[in-house]
C-alpha cells in the first residue's frame, strides 16, 4: 500500500476481486474439482487479505481528527457486522434460484460498491 498509494491500492485490489467474482466462480468453485476448488479458496482468501493492509491506514483518513479513531472503528466494524450477517443467506438465496454465477456477480456488484 505504502509503494502505490492506500487508494490506488484499493481500487486495484477491488478490481481484481470484481473480476475474480466475474470469472472464477462457475470455472472454479463450480467445476468439482478439488484442486480448482482449492485454488479458488486460495485465490479468493488471498484477495480479501490484501484489502487489510491499505484498509488500516485509509479508512481514519476519511474522518476528521477529533473522531477519526472512533468513525474507522466504528464504520468498520458495523459494515462488518451487517455484510458478514446477511451475505450468506443472500449468497445461497441467489445460488438456490439462480446458480453460482449470481454469487459471483453478487460479490462484483458489491465490491462495485467499495469503488464509489
Amino acid at each position: 500500500a505504502d509503494a502505490f498509494g492506500r487508494r490506488k491500492s484499493m481500487i486495484i485490489i477491488t478490481t481484481m476481486i470484481i473480476l475474480f467474482a466475474l470469472f472464477a466462480f462457475k470455472p472454479l468453485l463450480g467445476s468439482g474439482n478439488a484442486l480448482l476448488v482449492f485454488a479458488f479458496l486460495l485465490l479468493g482468501v488471498s484477495l480479501m487479505g490484501l484489502t487489510f493492509g491499505p484498509m488500516g491506514a485509509l479508512l481514519p483518513e476519511l474522518f476528521p481528527t477529533e473522531v477519526r479513531y472512533t468513525g474507522a472503528s466504528f464504520s468498520y466494524n458495523v459494515s462488518s457486522i451487517l455484510g458478514a450477517s446477511v451475505a450468506p443467506y443472500i449468497a445461497a438465496w441467489l445460488q438456490g434460484n439462480y446458480g453460482l454465477a449470481a454469487v459471483g456477480t453478487y460479490l462484483a456488484a458489491m465490491a462495485a460498491l467499495t469503488l464509489i
